[in-house]
């Protein structure tokens, strides 16, 4: 009876070392590597040569503080107490955060520093620790639940991609970043850059500070993402990241000027004038144009005033301004007519005498005759076609009285006066 139990009892025995348990069974066989690059703050976790996420990092306020070389995940721990100041495992006041995952030199070596939470989510980021690796603690918790002891850790400061970092570790490495992406020109009217980059590429556009959302390229390498309309002369930088994230140099591309400018003031313009002048884009090349005269071309100053000579011309003349800006883009025609400013000769009078009822003479065409005795008004008439005009009264006019008589043209000009006295009658 009890050789019967001995020999099951060795057979259970074996049967627990040929069987693996649930656990071990199904624990992942795939290469890890984590890589912490402290000159922009991040750490890296492969698989099998394949990056499955990168996290924002805390490190040690001084460079030398986190220590650079190959280390090792020597243990795991959740909700580890922080002894130094008596402060339990899962108190929302322990700076080790709920998941700590200690570092060594070697895999069975000790481990002074960790990769683990915190108790203060804005440090993240920033270098600020006393040598560990900070994480979210959300983040954290995911990173713990992937990671196996053992698993190699390489810290350094580097200007180099992780794929370059990681590629000495792993056979199957992408290193090589998309070709420098073609872009169409962007002009300061164009809502989206468009061109072509490795497909599938993931492009981001930058202009300034201001950054775009990165945008997938199609199953061709089409892409098209949206930006605010710039101004001409801005710089785009292009860039395109593949799957494996890395990243093309950058495509710099200056925003084209396709707006024409607008002449937005012209002074008034007479008869008198023997220039035009008024307001444009500054630098625009302005020109005026009268029938088929042109003026030179005049540069506006840095303000945009502009004055280009033009020969006098007649009232009711059209003249047309244009400016083209230094792209070459015309503005629209801004017209006006040339005022007249220029007031009618005096009226020529015929002889006035004693008796008479009525003022006789020639004046401009179509202008308006007044006839004044001091100060007073006592008859206004309009010139015919040829200037004849005649001025009847209802009383006859006296011996002595002295006339003031002046012709105002439709401009509201209004010429010399001619003097006239009434003469005695002759007899």
């Amino acid at each position: 009876m009890l050789k019967r139990l001995f020999i099951g009892i060795i057979i259970l025995f074996l049967g627990f070392m040929v069987f693996p348990q649930g656990p071990a069974a199904q624990a992942s066989t795939k290469q890890q590597l984590i890589i912490i690059n402290k000159k922009i703050n991040r750490l890296a976790f492969y698989e099998d040569g394949k990056l499955i996420k990168t996290y924002v990092v805390a490190t040690g306020r001084t460079r030398s503080l986190t220590p650079e070389g190959t280390f090792y995940i020597r243990e795991k721990i959740t909700n580890r107490p922080y002894y130094t100041l008596g402060i339990p495992g899962g108190d929302p006041r322990n700076p080790l955060g709920n998941r700590w995952m200690g570092l060594s030199k070697s895999e069975n070596g000790t481990y002074p520093y960790a990769i683990h939470g915190n108790s203060n989510e804005s440090s993240i980021g920033k270098y600020i620790s006393g040598g560990c690796v900070r994480m979210h603690n959300w983040e954290v918790r995911e990173l713990y639940s992937k990671v196996r002891v053992k698993t190699k850790v390489v810290i350094t400061t580097s200007s180099k991609s992780f794929q370059q970092l990681a590629a000495p570790y792993f056979k199957n490495i992408d290193v090589k970043a998309p070709a420098v992406p073609t872009v169409n020109p962007v002009s300061d009217k164009s809502k989206e850059v468009t061109g072509k980059t490795e497909k599938g590429a993931y492009v981001t556009i930058k202009i300034g500070s201001w950054k775009a959302p990165a945008k997938r390229a199609d199953a061709k390498g089409y892409f098209k993402v949206t930006i605010p309309r710039q101004k001409a002369g801005k710089k785009i930088s292009v860039t395109a990241a593949d799957a494996s994230k890395n990243v093309s140099k950058a495509k710099t591309v200056t925003v084209l000027d396709k707006t024409a400018p607008s002449v937005s003031t012209v002074n008034p313009v007479s008869d008198k004038s023997t220039a035009v002048s008024g307001k444009t884009e500054a630098g625009a090349a302005v020109t005026v144009a009268i029938g088929s005269w042109k003026s030179k071309v005049k540069l506006a100053d840095a303000k945009g005033k502009f004055t280009v000579t033009i020969p006098k011309q007649k009232a009711g003349t059209k003249l047309n301004v244009t400016a083209k800006d230094k792209a070459g883009n015309v503005s629209a025609a801004k017209s006006l007519v040339v005022l007249d400013k220029t007031a009618p000769d005096a009226p020529k009078v015929n002889p006035v005498v004693d008796g008479v009822t009525e003022v006789t003479g020639n004046a401009e065409a179509n202008s308006t005759i007044t006839i004044k005795v001091d100060s007073t008004v006592i008859g206004t008439v309009k010139t015919d076609k040829n200037g004849t005009f005649k001025v009847t009264f209802q009383e006859a006019l006296t011996a002595g009285t002295k006339l003031s008589v002046t012709a105002t043209d439709a401009a509201k000009n209004i010429s010399a006066a001619t003097p006239v006295e009434v003469k005695p009658a002759v007899n």
